[in-house]
């Protein structure tokens, strides 16, 4: 009954999110005509990570594009597109599992006008019936990750996190949420501070896995 519940409101945003951001029907990569979103060709130019990890895929070709367009360009239809594409991830899952996600500063929440990741694990959550929770906040100024090599990532992202409220955290089981992971720092450092405030079991959600 809950399921139904759940895959009825889920039409009907789909349904309203169409009316506020209409598609073209043209693949949003090689532009082929009389395609919804993404053709079959640029989807399986996706390379898939290893079938245990929750990842979509290596951080290449049209993943690659698609998380720019979406991050950078503010793209949506590369975002419903990422969206579809993570969720087939976790549709298994039973929705015990809160998703929560990695979070940004505030000066990048500015400049970027949003939260790539919150807005994953928002529109993941509603869609598939998950409860969503904003778990962690950042506390520490950073430098930009891709500018620095795999020790210096995890000098940078310790104590970059912090849990807002403790009790929102204790004793629940997560799906942590982030776009690209390259050696780890920085969604380990959310499990790390997560675990430290009682949760109970995490996994990690990512869009894609790169490369130093």
């Amino acid at each position: 009954m809950e399921k139904k519940f759940y895959g009825f409101l889920k039409d009907i945003y789909l349904g309203v999110l169409e009316l506020i951001y209409p598609k073209e029907d043209k693949c949003i990569i090689c532009r082929k005509e009389e395609v919804n979103g993404i053709c079959n060709n640029c989807r399986n130019d996706i390379m898939p990570c290893f079938d245990k990890e929750l990842c979509v895929g290596y951080y290449k070709g049209v993943l690659k594009e698609l998380i720019l367009k979406f991050k950078y360009k503010k793209d949506f239809t590369a975002g419903e597109i990422l969206v579809k594409l993570a969720e087939e991830k976790i549709l298994s899952f039973e929705r015990d599992y809160y998703i929560t996600f990695i979070p940004i500063s505030k000066e990048r929440l500015k400049k970027y006008g949003f939260n790539q990741c919150e807005y994953l694990a928002q529109e993941i959550g509603w869609r598939n019936g998950f409860k969503i929770i904003d778990t962690l906040k950042k506390i520490k100024d950073t430098r930009v990750q891709k500018t620095l090599n795999k020790e210096e990532r995890t000098e940078n992202m310790a104590g970059a996190f912090a849990v807002k409220d403790i009790s929102k955290v204790k004793g629940r089981k997560f799906i942590l949420i982030d776009d690209v992971i390259t050696t780890g720092s920085t969604i380990n450092e959310g499990i790390r501070v997560l675990k430290e405030s009682g949760a109970i079991e995490i996994k990690t959600l990512t869009l894609a896995k790169s490369h130093i």
